[in-house]
């Protein structure tokens, strides 16, 4: 059965609207925040945004313009520094003084029109595995890379995504396994990740698309059986969805709309309470209007707004912090 998300903010500025992705929650001085990334503010910029507002109190959002296209955003073990993986680099972000560190590491050779995309931290959260994108969604240009904090040794894991997209790392009987999706392909591959050598074994696919109207975009955990796919619609459609399935064999758990706004593209688990991760468990999508044709966004009035709906689960699962380097502080 399919539940209607609600609106849970609304960009006070169109720029705001055209590319939100990869919400995170984290505490802070014992409020729950969320943050999220803006990767473009119109078709032709090089640079975007990272925003973030009180769980409790999304109109209360702030923003801080970025120098590059911001792919991800994940929290660190130092409340309010973030990792945001930029253009060709990863960076520490300090919300509160709006600065930025040096580069963490700058992707070597990386191929032309291809930027960082989707990322995501390991379970222990000593390593984050992250992607870049087309940025014309055309060809297979981009590249998987691992990057392990405190050895700061960065591997490419593999060649050939188009546009590397949601991501979800865990432990499971045969290993570290990674499930991804390279959007085009629409369909989520299962890996067995080896941090040590910094290789992936192909494990086949975990859950087939491919008839489906919609392209996956961001993924993540449920529990330890089911993911959430947020559902991105290129086309005509008025209304976006995100769907939970059963990975052991692909059924609809769980599925929400957004109304008037079909381009989701990122799902994030959060807790109703804002701080207990056991309880009633809340569902934020961030939506889109990139590319929208003027009549399609007129009739797609909620498109770049953040939804949120209830969902069928009691218990949170775990979300790791990555390092904040103490020797790389911000500058």
């Amino acid at each position: 059965m399919r539940q209607a998300a609600q609106v849970w903010w609304r960009p006070s500025q169109p720029a705001e609207a055209f590319l939100p992705e990869g919400p995170r929650w984290f505490i802070w001085d014992g409020q729950a925040w969320i943050v999220w990334v803006n990767i473009q503010v119109h078709p032709q910029a090089t640079h975007g945004q990272i925003l973030w507002a009180p769980a409790d109190a999304p109109a209360h959002y702030r923003v801080v313009e970025c120098p590059g296209r911001p792919g991800f955003v994940l929290p660190t073990e130092q409340p309010g520094i973030v990792l945001v993986g930029m253009d060709q680099a990863l960076y520490y972000l300090d919300l509160a003084t709006q600065r930025w560190s040096s580069p963490l590491v700058v992707l070597p050779s990386s191929p032309p029109r291809t930027t960082i995309n989707d990322g995501e931290a390991t379970p222990d959260g000593q390593a984050v595995v992250f992607g870049t994108k087309d940025l014309l969604f055309r060809e297979p240009l981009g590249r998987l890379y691992l990057y392990h904090f405190r050895q700061r040794q960065l591997f490419t894991l593999a060649d050939g995504q188009t546009c590397s997209n949601g991501k979800v790392l865990r432990h499971e009987a045969d290993g570290l396994i990674l499930y991804d999706i390279d959007s085009p392909t629409r369909q989520v591959r299962r890996y067995r990740l080896d941090l040590i050598k910094g290789s992936l074994e192909d494990r086949g696919i975990a859950l087939d698309l491919r008839d489906w109207p919609e392209f996956p975009d961001g993924m993540c955990a449920a529990d330890d059986t089911s993911v959430i796919i947020a559902l991105y619609h290129p086309g005509e459609q008025t209304s976006g969805r995100a769907v939970r399935f059963h990975l052991p064999d692909a059924r609809l758990l769980e599925e929400w709309e957004t109304p008037f706004s079909p381009r989701v593209t990122c799902p994030l688990l959060f807790p109703a309470t804002g701080v207990e991760r056991t309880g009633p468990i809340q569902l934020l999508l961030t939506t889109a209007d990139e590319g929208m044709p003027p009549p399609l966004r007129a009739r797609c009035t909620n498109a770049g707004c953040l939804f949120v709906a209830e969902t069928g689960l009691q218990t949170l699962p775990p979300t790791p912090l990555v390092p904040y380097d103490l020797t790389m502080s911000v500058q």
